[in-house]
């Protein structure tokens, strides 16, 4: 996978490496994993290398959003699933919410997505994260309405704002 740029941000391929960032940025931020759908909690070093594994395989595309400025890790994110369908995640530190980081960061992730031949990309968002929302409508997905979906880690059965991107 190649290192995506963005006028701020530098994604370059998520690594097991990577671990001591993601438990930097959420350890003890039970509200802020809440928001993600798989992030294991408490989000350990050995946890996140584990949950990193999973988006590893050629499946996924995953990577680490680094912040060019000063090469502060901010988050991550990604998408797997099928050629026909795949599904779209990110999740960023609570420092890092509310500056447009995200939004950037998903535009990257469409331009990088389309020329793979995707058809189109899903993303959800809990319906309790209004921003995640935003962020999905400002990247031009499509509000598909609520839905319920099952997070095991996250109380079970859950309702979300499904969204889509077609290419």
């Amino acid at each position: 996978m190649p290192t995506l740029e963005t006028e701020r941000l530098l994604l370059r391929p998520l690594a097991l490496d990577d671990a001591p960032h993601f438990a930097r940025l959420f350890g003890g931020d039970w509200d802020a994993v809440r928001q993600t759908g798989r992030m294991p909690y408490p989000p350990t070093e050995r946890a996140i290398r584990r949950w990193i594994a999973g988006h590893l395989d050629t499946g996924n595309h995953s990577f680490l959003v680094i912040r060019k400025q000063d090469c502060i890790v901010l988050g991550g994110s990604g998408f797997g699933g099928t050629a026909a369908v795949a599904e779209l995640g990110y999740s960023f530190g609570r420092a890092y919410w509310g500056r447009g980081y995200a939004t950037e960061t998903v535009r990257a992730m469409l331009g990088y997505a389309g020329p793979l031949g995707l058809r189109q990309l899903d993303a959800y968002a809990f319906v309790e994260n209004p921003a995640s929302a935003r962020v999905l409508e400002k990247a031009g997905f499509a509000d598909l309405g609520v839905t319920i979906r099952s997070y095991p880690a996250r109380g079970g059965r859950r309702r979300v704002k499904h969204y889509r991107k077609t290419f």
